[in-house]
Order: C-alpha cells, then sequence, then structure tokens
C-alpha cells in the first residue's frame, strides 16, 4: 500500500529523514549554499516532499537547530514536580545543556550563525527564537511552577530565568567556539554542582 505525509507511520521516520539529511547540508555548506534540491537528493525524496513536510527552507532550518539544539528538555517539562527532587531536575537540565554546548554540530551550528547572520539578519533571529529563547520559556515556566508549589521562592521569575539560564551559558560555549578546547567531565560536574547548590542556596524556603 502506497503511504503518504498524512500517513503517521511514515510521517515520523520521514521527516527525521529529512531534518538529519538538511543538517548534515546546513552545517556543510551553509545556509545560503544548501539548497533544498540538495537536501532533497541527501534525504533521497522528491523536493516537493520537503515542502510537503515544512513549507520552505527556514521552517526546515528551524527544525535542525531544535535538533541539534536538543531543547526538548522533558525533565523541565514533567509535571510531577512534588515527587521529584530539584537537585535532580537541575542536574539533568545543566548536564543536558551544557553537553549541548560543547558538542561538534551544536557549535558548528553556532560558527554558521555567526557567519550567515550578517547576510541573514532574520535567520540569526530564528536561530536565537528556536535556541535559547525556546529554553529560557521552558525554564521560567519550571521555576514558576517550582514557585507556586512552594518549593521555592522566587522573587522575580523572568530575572531568576535569565540569571539561571544565564550561568550555564556564559563561559564554556565561548571557550569551546573560540579555542576548541573541550572541558573535562569533572570539570563541567564540579561547575553544575556550584551552580545548583548556590540556586538552591538562594531561592529554597
Amino acid at each position: 500500500m502506497k503511504t503518504s505525509v498524512s500517513d503517521p507511520s511514515n510521517w515520523n521516520d520521514k521527516r527525521r529523514q529529512i531534518i538529519h539529511a538538511a543538517s548534515d547540508a546546513f552545517l556543510e555548506k551553509g545556509y545560503k549554499n544548501a539548497s533544498m534540491e540538495a537536501i532533497a537528493n541527501e534525504a533521497s525524496v522528491a523536493k516537493q516532499t520537503l515542502y510537503n513536510y515544512f513549507g520552505n527552507k527556514d521552517a526546515l532550518f528551524i527544525e535542525v537547530v531544535k535538533l541539534l539544539c536538543n531543547c526538548e528538555n522533558e525533565h523541565l517539562r514533567s509535571e510531577d514536580i512534588n515527587n521529584t527532587p530539584v537537585e535532580e531536575v537541575f542536574q539533568a537540565y545543566a548536564q543536558g545543556l551544557l553537553a549541548d554546548l560543547v558538542s561538534s554540530e551544536n557549535t558548528a551550528l553556532f560558527r554558521m550563525m555567526i557567519a550567515e547572520a550578517m547576510h541573514f539578519p532574520n535567520l540569526g533571529k530564528m536561530f536565537f527564537e528556536a535556541g535559547m529563547e525556546r529554553d529560557r520559556h521552558l525554564l521560567a515556566n519550571f521555576l514558576e511552577r517550582l514557585h507556586q508549589s512552594g518549593r521555592l521562592q522566587i522573587d522575580d521569575i523572568e530575572q531568576a530565568t535569565l540569571f539561571i539560564q544565564g550561568a550555564f551559558n556564559a563561559y564554556f560555549r565561548p571557550r569551546y567556539v573560540m579555542t576548541g578546547e573541550i572541558p573535562s567531565r569533572d570539570t563541567l560536574q564540579k561547575y553544575i554542582d556550584y551552580c545548583i547548590q548556590k540556586v538552591l542556596l538562594l531561592y529554597r524556603p
């Protein structure tokens, strides 16, 4: 039987196949030079199939950013926050975030954006909104729920979100982008432990 875009069993696999092919194309050629035709060839699908799934190149690029930034943090989304230690959630969040920041693919994407943003300002905005801004909203929502449950006492959710997100983003990404030096797992974990300790000291009742 012939499958189609509307067939869920076919949709997820084909969609992932296209996103991974687009990721390779964008990182290798840059946004401007990665044509939809080349991506279709890489994904072994018809060019029209790309448009059926994603609509345009911008939308496909956003999906690649989501894939590489790994912003789907299920720990922050969990509704069962009363039975999960806050430290455990922060550990999972920070470890995933810092692993992304020092990953070769994520760094290649970041470097590509620095080169492309001058020529495609809207692309830089999309990259920021699909990556760090999306992460900020997830973290803010999580902190709000912790505050409402009484597990943390946060005077300003937005400022606390910027404070926590900024602490994890401020050093290791620019270091890796500019020097290529990957910090050891122990170095990252020591920093994560320190940050979480200070955050809980500041906001725990």
